[in-house]
């Protein structure tokens, strides 16, 4: 395998239907262009041939670009011979003997042979007016490793990069059109550009490749810019403008695609299958399209939720007092959820000391707090999460999945995923890297829950790209407590269903901060129209998710 590889994305300006002889010589000139600079890898956007929006509007006939989609591929391909490099663009496919439309994108290698083809899997919007859905998740191998495909909102739907990143990609290509609204095309963005695809990036450890489109089509579709190389950590390599065409070069260093294993956890062997169950199931056998489709009226109060960031001492009666301190402080300032940070290991003989106290303090007060501390049945430890109501527990929950540095003190949880129904809503919990996993939070979100608490403690700010991306994905409340011990830094936050941070905490300051959530909004899974984080989902092509990892990659 080469040490290195030189991407090109090329954001190709949008044009009409009526224009695309033009469009067509732009995406071969800029292929010239790219090729001539040596380029190994080139990335167009998605539907950059013949246009995105196929509205009867503009186009009468599907069969009338046929033919001229045909020529274009092979002068793409004799392009990727010419100048030996590899080059992946979207088109629109016309399955003319199934009389079926797909968003397409193929992989073209050196030698002008396509090796890779990948058809949009969650369609968007007005994308089911005329497209069918693809159902293969397939990668290719490739002298910079394996490399997968998804097309835009795929992106959207952790289960899709997944699946690539199961089957052996280290690399994904993202062909997208990222679309947008604002005032000023220097400003323009999308969630998918700012958090989604960053943390897609880092939860597969996988480099990811976007290249989309700039301009205006159909005089309502904007289009972002934004094209992007984004590493395994989650963060931009590089990133283009959001309204300029042109092409962002980036050399992928591509020793570090060799491991999906960091400090922290190996975040593919780390998984739990067999907790996943719910994935692949029908989507109307979940809990939540039961409440989804329910008829009968639920309780609309907004729940008025703090997450508290500390610095725990390490004085017992100290972090008593402490923690008794700051519950205290938002009891009395409304709070019905209160939520504090991700314990280190302290007192991990007095975990249930901790709670009996908490209990007995507070068992006259109406709010619900979580509380996580180290947990002993007998002669095993757990970090366990515990959930109290009027001097009560009501749930608790065994973090399940373990970091490298909790392995030597404590056992996995036993208890599984679970949801629980609370006087105040029904309440999913994951803690600290679990939130890396996207798997927990969607299987929290389709048994039912509507906001999911998250005790952290993370020292570069994760959790806030993660809590976005949580929250837009599943349509759900994320509640996080970042801790500011050890090498917490605080920044703890509440995210709506919308991925929009309703609520924030300074970083390194012992704080607590606010928010009132309509929960009920949880149970509305619509994006837009056609498309909704639950119904569109396609589980029975999502097996590899609950698959033992020796089965998934061939050797």
């Amino acid at each position: 395998m080469k040490h290195k590889c030189k991407v090109a994305c090329l954001q190709v300006k949008a044009r009409e239907y009526k224009d695309r002889n033009l469009t067509e010589n732009n995406i071969l000139e800029m292929i010239d262009t790219a090729g001539r600079e040596n380029a190994q890898l080139l990335v167009l956007p998605e539907a950059v041939y013949p246009v995105y929006y196929l509205s009867s509007l503009f186009v009468k006939d599907p069969d009338e670009f046929n033919n001229s989609t045909l020529n274009l591929i092979k002068k793409i391909k004799r392009k990727a011979k010419k100048y030996q490099c590899y080059i992946a663009f979207g088109f629109v496919e016309n399955d003319q003997k199934n009389k079926k439309l797909y968003n397409a994108a193929m992989l073209v290698n050196t030698e002008g042979k396509e090796i890779l083809r990948a058809r949009k899997s969650y369609l968007w919007h007005f994308d089911a007016d005329w497209f069918s859905s693809g159902i293969d998740f397939t990668v290719a191998k490739t002298e910079f490793g394996k490399v997968g495909m998804f097309i835009c909102a795929d992106g959207r739907l952790p289960e899709i990069p997944r699946c690539l990143s199961l089957n052996g990609a280290n690399i994904m290509l993202d062909l997208t059109n990222w679309v947008t609204g604002g005032f000023k095309k220097e400003n323009l963005s999308n969630p998918q550009a700012e958090y989604m695809v960053p943390v897609r990036a880092m939860e597969n450890q996988a480099w990811i490749i976007a290249a989309n489109k700039v301009g205006l089509e159909a005089n309502s579709i904007l289009y972002c810019g934004k094209s992007a190389v984004f590493t395994p950590q989650g963060e931009i390599a590089k990133m283009a403008t959001s309204y300029k065409e042109e092409i962002l070069y980036y050399e992928i260093p591509l020793k570090s695609i060799e491991s999906k294993e960091t400090d922290e956890m190996d975040f593919q062997n780390e998984r739990r299958p067999e907790l996943y169950g719910i994935l692949t199931l029908p989507n109307k056998n979940t809990p939540i399209y039961s409440l989804m489709m329910e008829k009968k009226s639920r309780n609309c109060s907004p729940l008025f939720t703090a997450v508290t960031q500390l610095d725990f001492n390490t004085n017992f009666k100290d972090y008593l007092n402490q923690i008794i301190f700051s519950i205290k402080n938002m009891i009395q300032q409304k709070a019905k959820l209160i939520i504090l940070p991700e314990n280190q290991f302290i007192f991990p003989e007095k975990g249930k000391d901790i709670i009996e106290r908490i209990c007995k303090v507070f068992q006259d007060k109406k709010a619900m707090i979580a509380i996580s501390v180290i947990e002993r049945i007998e002669e095993k430890y757990f970090k366990t999460t515990f959930l109290l109501y009027s001097g009560k527990i009501i749930g608790k929950y065994r973090k399940t999945h373990l970091d490298n540095n909790e392995k030597e003190l404590l056992k996995p949880g036993d208890l599984g995923l679970p949801v629980f129904h609370t006087p105040y809503g029904n309440i999913g919990i994951m803690i600290g890297y679990e939130g890396y996993y996207p798997e927990i939070a969607r299987v929290l979100s389709l048994k039912g829950a509507e906001i999911i608490i998250w005790p952290s403690k993370f020292g570069k700010d994760q959790q806030v790209k993660i809590s976005q991306c949580r929250s837009s994905e599943n349509k759900i409340f994320i509640a996080c407590s970042n801790s500011i011990s050890g090498k917490g830094n605080g920044h703890s936050l509440i995210t709506s269903p919308s991925g929009h941070v309703l609520s924030a905490c300074l970083e390194n300051k012992e704080q607590s901060c606010m928010a009132s959530l309509l929960l009920q909004l949880s149970l509305n899974k619509n994006i837009v129209p056609n498309t909704d984080v639950i119904i569109n989902r396609n589980p029975k092509k999502y097996q590899i998710l609950i698959q033992e990892r020796e089965a998934k990659i061939e050797n």
